[in-house]
């Protein structure tokens, strides 16, 4: 049997997913004036979706050398918070 494609009227197909990590990459900096980042939403290290997002003004002053600012500010933008340290004894 050959597959058989049927058109359907326009319907929603809504998934979950669980976003239980993220990288942050820097794809542009514009010296003293900008940085451009993407973020990898992941599952597991899975690729689940990208973000992006350009801080400029205020926001690229804060950076300052401060990475944590970075990862404070992209946390605050998706409605993320960071899972607490993991520890074994």
């Amino acid at each position: 049997m050959e597959d058989i494609v049927v058109n359907v009227i326009d319907s929603n197909y809504v998934q979950t997913n669980v976003i239980n990590n993220i990288k942050i990459k820097v794809n542009k900096l514009v010296l003293f004036t900008s940085v451009s980042l993407c973020v990898n939403l992941l599952n597991n290290n899975r690729l689940i979706d990208n973000k992006f997002f350009t801080l400029t003004g205020t926001d690229y002053t804060n950076w300052t050398n401060d990475d944590t600012y970075i990862v404070t500010y992209v946390l605050a933008q998706l409605n993320l918070s960071k899972a607490p340290a993991v520890t074994t004894s």
